[in-house]
């Protein structure tokens, strides 16, 4: 879904979780290029510290780095303070990217401590930012949130669940968001990554029968970040890259059947026993 106008990125004041590597990372070099001013947020800061030099070592403004573990119930809370501070009170672009997952089986690890840690990533964060920093916008009259979710919300593999479940309330969150702030000036835009080539592949996770199945190759995640920067240009609302990472999300008959497929080669008995 498109609206029409085009926006620039020039001076745009962003705050961007995780940005400490992968998409977020190549997201933030990204902005930066275009002129927006960054507060970055990961857990690892000597991560965002090396990103940080690099973006100013081409000449950009240098990004504010701000250290946070969004697992942390309360943590987005406080970056929020962090990030209207260094943008002096003021923000144009809130980006949840920050993302965790678990592989495991729900029958036996239930809602134990790690579990509950990729809500409060996945879920709780973005929704504690969001309400931490619409009023600000709402002031101004003028804003974007981007929740960046997965295409794994259509594909129910087992072992899964959780990551799975986490993208598909942040992506029904978003949805309802958006109609919450119809008349607001606030813009709310979904990022639906498909497969990338990011440290957080559950394929290489799964404990598979025999060899993975054969998917096609992951994007890099430049190319996402590169759409992502074009849909907010364009002022689209849905960002959707590989774009064949569509097709489960407009046709669920499709997850579910590329769920059962690979389903089978999981060892799901095999995880039950190494658990048990």
């Amino acid at each position: 879904m498109k609206i029409a106008g085009r926006r620039s990125l020039r001076g745009k004041r962003v705050l961007l979780t995780g940005a400490s590597s992968g998409i977020g990372r190549a997201l933030a070099v990204e902005l930066a290029a275009r002129g927006a001013v960054l507060v970055v947020a990961a857990r690892r800061a000597d991560l965002l510290e090396a990103l940080a030099d690099e973006i100013a070592a081409a000449g950009h403004p240098r990004p504010t780095v701000a250290p946070a573990d969004l697992s942390d119930a309360g943590a987005a809370h406080s970056l929020a303070t962090v990030a209207l501070n260094a943008l002096d009170g003021s923000i144009d672009l809130l980006i949840n990217n920050a993302g965790a997952s678990l592989t495991g089986a729900q029958s036996m690890i239930g809602d134990g401590s790690d579990a509950r840690a990729v809500f409060e990533v996945n879920v709780w964060s973005p929704l504690a930012l969001t309400a931490a920093l619409v009023p600000v916008m709402r002031a101004a009259g003028t804003g974007t949130i981007v929740n960046v979710t997965s295409t794994i919300q259509a594909v129910p593999l087992p072992l899964l669940g959780y990551y799975a479940a986490s993208k598909a309330a942040l992506a029904q969150a978003t949805r309802s968001l958006r109609h919450e702030l119809c008349d607001t000036g606030i813009r709310v835009v979904e990022v639906v990554p498909g497969s990338t080539d990011t440290a957080l592949r559950d394929i290489d996770e799964m404990p598979w029968k025999k060899a993975p199945p054969k998917t096609l190759p992951p994007v890099k995640p430049q190319r996402v970040a590169a759409a992502v920067t074009r849909g907010l240009q364009r002022e689209t609302t849905r960002i959707v890259c590989p774009r064949y990472s569509l097709a489960p999300l407009e046709i669920p008959a499709l997850g579910r059947l590329a769920a059962t497929l690979g389903g089978r080669r999981v060892d799901t008995l095999g995880a039950l026993s190494r658990i048990a």
